[in-house]
């Protein structure tokens, strides 16, 4: 049998020997952990459809909003019985009216 003595190293010895190479990889990998992390916390944070509603929706029936019976103690008009808070408005200040003045006549 003949030995064979290799003299050049081949790519994969090449690539395997260098440390720039591991670099490359460490960072491909963080890289690609970090995107499955994205994808998997997107799904996690969409509200769930079947849950109960977080705003109140008005109370429908057969495409028409439902009115509050007041002799009840429950109110009918909303999913669930509670009503929004009402939002304060922000009042205006109202403009003064401007008089307009008419330009002296300097006429003498």
């Amino acid at each position: 049998m003949e030995e064979v003595i290799i003299n050049e190293p081949n790519l994969f010895q090449a690539l395997v020997t260098h440390p720039m190479t591991y670099i490359v990889l460490v960072i491909i990998a963080l890289t690609i952990v970090e995107l499955k992390k994205q994808k998997s916390s997107t799904k996690c944070c969409k509200p769930n459809k079947t849950s109960t509603p977080s705003e109140p929706k008005r109370a429908r029936k057969n495409g028409k909003y439902v009115g509050d019976n007041p002799k009840t103690a429950k109110n009918e008009a909303w999913v669930g019985g509670k009503a929004p808070k009402k939002k304060a408005t922000k009042k205006t200040p109202t403009k003064k009216a401007v008089k307009k003045r008419t330009p002296k006549k300097s006429g003498k």
